[in-house]
């Protein structure tokens, strides 16, 4: 299993390096939403290298996941703000963009503990979030053109479908190494089609050929 999860992360890395590349590539050229999801892909590489950097030099990362979890949050809650266009869409937006980084240190500065865990408070408030952003942005798609439609069915699937794992994580110490190993293993496959998806954006509507 360990194995597996290696191979999987070599490969979602791999696919996520490839698409700050290509979407770099187009920076200049494309429009705000664009860029911003182009930054927001840039943040996810650096926290990536600095969470490998930590356990290279074994020091715990967990701690790296506020940043990672704050950070996707507001990344993408100023995509969606760019792609949304009803007035009470980002107008929640706005209102989450204040509320939620907020209550989230709040909550890590009165319970210092979970700095070196996964804050459950943390995944579920960002996850919902973004989980009601792309809802809206499908429901947007029904009667307008399907930008970033790869983009936003990645962001669903990963999003939904990751935030259980990590939101089991910290039962590891209850059912030990191998469901440990598992939550991991699912979450890695998951981030891997989140990254196809993107991928496969940049191939439909991003790409040189299609532009030209």
């Amino acid at each position: 299993m360990k194995l597996t999860f290696e191979v999987f992360n070599i490969i979602a890395n791999c696919i996520l390096g490839l698409n700050f590349i290509l979407y770099l590539s187009q920076f200049n050229k494309r429009d705000r939403a664009f860029k911003i999801y182009t930054l927001y892909i840039g943040v996810i590489v650096i926290i990536q290298i600095v969470s490998k950097v930590f356990v290279k030099f074994g020091y715990e990362n967990l701690s790296v996941s506020h940043f990672y979890f704050i950070l996707q949050f507001i990344m993408l809650s100023l995509f969606y703000l760019e792609l949304f266009k009803e007035k009470y869409q980002k107008n929640l937006i706005k209102i989450s963009l204040i509320s939620i980084p907020f209550v989230i240190i709040l909550n890590l500065i009165i319970n210092t503990n979970l700095i070196f865990k996964f804050s459950l408070l943390e995944i579920a408030m960002t996850s919902l979030a973004i989980i009601v952003y792309s809802t809206f942005h499908f429901y947007n798609m029904l009667s307008s053109k399907k930008y970033f439609y790869f983009v936003n069915c990645g962001i669903l699937i990963y999003i939904f479908g990751s935030s259980v794992p990590f939101l089991m994580h910290n039962l590891q110490f209850t059912y030990g190494e191998d469901f440990a190993w598992l939550v991991m293993l699912l979450n890695v496959v998951l981030y891997t089609i989140y990254q196809i998806l993107v991928l496969i954006e940049w191939k439909v509507n991003f790409s040189k050929n299609k532009n030209e």
